[in-house]
């Protein structure tokens, strides 16, 4: 028989079984402790190991894992931080722009005004659609929204939602939101420097993380990078002009090229901006797996708070999956194998 092991998660005590999910443990004993993907990918789950040991689950912040994927060796004590309730709630599309020759700023006016905490995403799904994670952000221009998502939403080849961004949705369509998830959000009533960076609409919560911010202290030092692989793609320009009128915020435009840039673009990969850090630096970083790497690995060297939900492109619908399976087997009898 398994030896029990007790875990304290904010005060409440429940039991694992020894090399258990601590996820499961505690769903099983009753505890909501906040979940999304369960496969470790989401962040919402992560969980600050206190006293105790686990085993699998790592994240890139010293002393936390995902619950998800962590299995229970010892007797611990856990801490999660509090989060907003995971509701469902309908809404329409109220608008739908192009910004960038990729990308696409869709508003949608939900029944009720929305939940989350900067910096968190939802799953919406657009009626007759597979469900997408994305991350509310908020208007380039800076205009306060009370109660509208606004979603910058790359134009995939081939996406099964994104490709039909303006032709099979448009103004009018139905949506569904799930959430909110994720556990990169911002932290308020801080006032230590922000480093914030974004690799293509990865732009979306680290700007809706900035304006929160300079809204609660318009005098907080914030350091801000928006990278994209085109100067046309930057569609985030507004936002960082807007950002560097700021007394203390330095909000830069990185462009992979060599070629002539306007006033706050600089050329070379987001990293390749990222200011000398210190311990005393809050680090947000949200793009693609390199970028968010490097910044974790100098977030790490030099002991400053990190936070990231990674930003992964969505897996085949199970359907599509399905679809290919059945294709292969029934390939695979015709063939004899």
């Amino acid at each position: 028989m398994s030896k029990l092991h007790k875990v304290v998660l904010n005060g409440k005590v429940f039991f694992a079984r020894s090399g258990q999910l601590l996820l499961e443990a505690a769903l099983v004993n009753g505890v909501d402790l906040a979940h999304d993907c369960r496969a470790g990918r989401c962040g919402t789950c992560i969980t600050r190991v206190v006293e105790g040991i686990t085993v699998g689950g790592g994240t890139r912040q010293a002393g936390m894992v995902h619950a998800c994927q962590a299995h229970v060796l010892s007797d611990l004590t856990l801490a999660c931080e509090p989060l907003p309730p995971v509701t469902a709630m309908e809404g329409r599309v109220a608008m739908l722009v192009d910004v960038a020759e990729d990308v696409a700023e869709v508003t949608i006016q939900p029944a009720r005004k929305p939940g989350h905490l900067p910096g968190q995403y939802y799953r919406f799904t657009f009626q007759g659609y597979p469900a997408r994670a994305f991350s509310p952000t908020e208007s380039l221009d800076g205009t306060w929204l009370n109660k509208a998502f606004k979603l910058n939403i790359k134009r995939v080849r081939n996406g099964r939602v994104s490709s039909q961004l303006g032709t099979g949705i448009q103004a009018g369509h139905r949506v569904r939101m799930l959430g909110p998830f994720g556990h990169a959000f911002l932290r308020p009533a801080q006032k230590n420097r922000l480093v914030l960076m974004a690799g293509g609409t990865g732009f979306a919560p680290i700007w809706a993380i900035a304006q929160a911010a300079l809204r609660e202290d318009p005098f907080r030092p914030v350091w801000m990078v928006a990278g994209v692989r085109k100067l046309p793609q930057l569609y985030m320009g507004p936002a960082l002009e807007l950002a560097n009128r700021f007394p203390n915020v330095t909000a830069i435009g990185a462009v992979d090229s060599s070629s002539p840039l306007p006033e706050f673009v600089a050329a070379g990969a987001p990293e390749l901006h990222l200011p000398q850090l210190s311990r005393e630096d809050t680090v947000y970083a949200c793009g693609g797996p390199a970028m968010v790497d490097a910044v974790a690995a100098a977030a790490s060297a030099a002991g400053a708070a990190f936070y990231a939900d990674p930003f992964e492109a969505a897996p085949p619908d199970d359907a599509m999956l399905l679809n290919r399976l059945g294709s292969w087997l029934r390939g695979a009898v015709a063939g004899g194998g």
